[in-house]
């Protein structure tokens, strides 16, 4: 919504946007040029492009030549020398796309922002190399800006893809709504409808959804469909709860949980275990029956880059969303690592 938002103010100054959500398997890289590429067909038709614009589309050109030939787009493996090299080109190759933009931009008057959902999924060259771009932009002073969102790993994101990033960035951390907030965003849009709640039934709700915005949502929803009449009662918010719950079990907690390999849902059983709002990485560790939480790390490395958990401070963990802790406990079981039997080869090996 607040992306929506951005978008809807920058379109009211006649900027052009382009946006993208990212995914674990997308290329950060691939999908900035392709968003070049969109803004600077808004700013203006090719045929009443300037110099920069022109110079746009043959830096576009020019790249997708190259990252084809260097086998970049199809992901041959490559040696830690050519993928710093690789590093290398995307800064110098967006650091030109982005301030050609920024000039064909400022040519006809208008401005261009870049809107990324998910940042959490980008991969740390691209990212780098898009920051860089971003900073000689905001040297010049030229009409491109960047707008991004995604989970509390973010930060950390940012901070390992250029040491600068968090100077060139104004990050706000946007959490659960304030009470008065959630009951707003309950009680206005009903209101307009003709549909009032009384104060009981509200405090119920946000009691329930701990003012998690697509919580309130699922909630007023149910809300709609069910409630007796208006005012939605007390009685009302707590008959429809349950339903609420079933819904996000159904539709919002078990995409989270349907395809993680046993070891990923073992590792956030055992932090659901521990019932605290950040939990000890070598608590988890006792609960798997692990002798440290090194041997767990791989595992909660993965968790992190899937965005289900987040680290936030040293050896700490905590859950992306509220209640996923509540979902675990209620439909699996704990289970303890089990470590694998000697066999008389291992002891060989340690003679």
């Amino acid at each position: 919504m607040l992306l929506n938002e951005f978008a809807r103010r920058a379109v009211a100054r006649d900027w052009v946007v382009v946006d993208h959500e990212l995914t674990a398997t997308g290329d950060l890289f691939a999908t900035t040029t392709r968003l070049v590429r969109d803004a600077v067909l808004q700013v203006a038709p090719p045929g009443a492009w300037r110099a920069a614009g022109q110079r746009v589309g043959a830096l576009l050109r020019s790249i997708e030549v190259s990252y084809e030939l260097a086998g970049l787009s199809v992901g041959v493996a490559r040696s830690e020398e050519a993928d710093a090299r690789a590093s290398m080109d995307m800064a110098r190759d967006l650091t030109e796309l982005l301030v050609s933009l920024g000039e064909a931009a400022r040519d006809h008057g208008r401005g261009v922002a870049l809107l990324f959902d998910e940042l959490q999924f980008a991969s740390t060259a691209p990212l780098g190399a898009l920051v860089t771009a971003l900073h000689k932009v905001a040297q010049r002073e030229l009409p491109v800006t960047l707008v991004a969102a995604g989970l509390p790993q973010t930060r950390g994101v940012l901070a390992e893809a250029a040491s600068y990033a968090e100077r060139m960035f104004a990050p706000v951390e946007v959490g659960p709504l304030s009470d008065a907030d959630a009951k707003r965003a309950l009680a206005e849009p009903a209101e307009r409808e003709g549909v009032q709640y009384d104060e009981g039934a509200l405090l119920r709700a946000v009691a329930f959804t701990e003012g998690y915005p697509y919580f309130l949502q699922v909630f007023g929803d149910h809300v709609w469909r069910y409630a007796a009449g208006t005012p939605v009662a007390a009685e009302d918010a707590e008959r429809i709860a349950p339903l609420v719950r079933d819904s996000l079990d159904r539709g919002f907690f078990v995409f989270r949980t349907d395809r993680l390999p046993v070891a990923q849902r073992r590792y956030l059983r055992a932090m659901a275990e521990l019932r605290g709002s950040e939990v000890s990485s070598g608590d988890i560790a006792t609960q798997l029956g692990m002798r440290s939480s090194a041997q767990a790390g791989q595992t909660r490395d993965a968790l992190i880059r899937k965005g289900l958990i987040y680290s936030p401070r040293l050896g700490r963990a905590a859950f992306t969303v509220p209640q996923f802790d509540d979902y675990l406990r209620r439909h699996f079981e704990l289970e303890r690592h089990e470590p694998r039997a000697r066999r008389p080869s291992d002891a060989a090996r340690d003679r």
